[in-house]
């Protein structure tokens, strides 16, 4: 598991005075800097070998300006060539805020395609499964059957 802290600044809120849903994702960003590490040890661009598949986020409460969160990262599923990120964002006083989940897929930039997880990758992967206790669990998206509803 990943932990990052960060501090909440004044540009992450919107005129409601609490920080802006699209910066949640930023924060999961953070939180998988090391990850990208380990498909591109120095960051070069040319090596990145990853691409975001899908994102995820369930918001359970407000962060406020100058609060010190931290965002907890961690393994979920592996598969052939794909992966979850699994993200927890919980305050300095134990309460949790977000969770999110980003499906990660390794990917041939220099051919346009998908390709499989080394074992090595999946090796790394297998050893940073762990999650924070008590983490809230992500909630289930129903499918809609049109607008309005």
């Amino acid at each position: 598991m990943i932990t990052t802290k960060i501090l909440v600044r004044f540009h992450d809120c919107d005129p409601m005075g609490h920080v802006n849903n699209a910066v949640y994702f930023t924060y999961f960003e953070e939180g998988k800097r090391e990850i990208f590490r380990w498909f591109s040890p120095n960051m070069e661009l040319s090596k990145w070998g990853v691409i975001v598949a899908s994102n995820h986020c369930d918001y359970i409460r407000e962060i406020n300006y100058g609060s010190e969160i931290t965002v907890y990262t961690w393994i979920g599923a592996i598969s052939r060539s794909s992966f979850d990120v699994e993200h927890a964002i919980c305050d300095d006083k134990g309460s949790w805020h977000a969770r999110g989940r980003v499906t990660m897929v390794r990917y041939d930039y220099k051919n346009k395609k998908v390709v499989p997880l080394s074992d090595e990758i999946k090796t790394v992967l297998k050893q940073n499964q762990k999650e924070p206790s008590g983490v809230p669990q992500l909630r289930r998206l129903r499918p809609s059957s049109g607008l309005g509803e």
